[in-house]
């Protein structure tokens, strides 16, 4: 089974996409924007992302390497009505793993798909003792046997942290925990000092989260997913 997350505005074609995936023995979720599209993967594991590039908030083009960024564990693959010989070249160049072009059979997309899945299918992360521990579905997180409970926001801000090796930008954060809302970078920094007061009061341990000025959020130290 692969995660994917479809990026398309035209909801009958991404139902009809979603429904023969889904058959096939993929886990797939819709997004109709690039905004959307940012906050459901800071809150769902994904492998495969199927991007359309004519989103009504912001272009394919500059999704593309600001996601290969981010996320370069996942797969990428361009699904679009833009059959131009530059743009394919401009799509591969920009970061996509494949570049497809509409109208497309299913079948072949989900050849596509799977010879993406031999790339980014990840290792089963063990947990390791002594280590921190984000239990991501009870939302907990563990240090030496110790044990804190989490909020939905503060799991998922974790979560981003842990499956990303380079810092996350304030705005990516932000998308996640309710984008336009101008209260939501205020909201963020919050978010972080209840963390570590909350780290440092049931674990006994400070919070290994490093804040980079201009870059974003990282952790200092690894996570294991459980």
């Amino acid at each position: 089974m692969t995660q994917i997350l479809i990026v398309e505005d035209n909801g009958d074609f991404a139902a009809d996409m979603a429904e023969f995936l889904v058959e096939h023995g993929h886990e797939v979720s819709i997004t109709a924007s690039a905004a959307e599209m940012w906050a459901a993967l800071t809150r769902n594991p994904t492998a495969v992302v199927v991007l359309d590039l004519g989103l009504p908030d912001e272009d394919g083009f500059d999704v593309i390497p600001r996601l290969r960024q981010l996320y370069p564990e996942v797969g990428l693959l361009v699904l679009t009505g833009r059959v131009a010989f530059d743009s394919r070249i401009l799509g591969l160049r920009l970061g996509a793993d494949h570049y497809l072009t509409k109208p497309i059979k299913f079948p072949e997309l989900a050849a596509h798909i799977e010879a993406l899945e031999r790339r980014v299918r990840p290792a089963e992360a063990a947990p390791v003792p002594g280590k921190w521990i984000l239990k991501v579905s009870a939302r907990k997180l563990e240090m030496m046997g110790a044990v804190i409970d989490l909020t939905e926001k503060e799991c998922n801000f974790l979560h981003l942290l842990t499956i990303n090796t380079r810092p996350v930008p304030r705005q990516v954060i932000v998308a996640g925990m309710g984008g336009e809302d101008p209260d939501a970078g205020r909201r963020v920094d919050m978010l972080v000092y209840r963390l570590r007061k909350k780290a440092r009061s049931g674990l006994g341990q400070d919070l290994p989260l490093r804040s980079a000025y201009g870059e974003g959020y990282s952790l200092s130290a690894g996570f294991a997913l459980s």
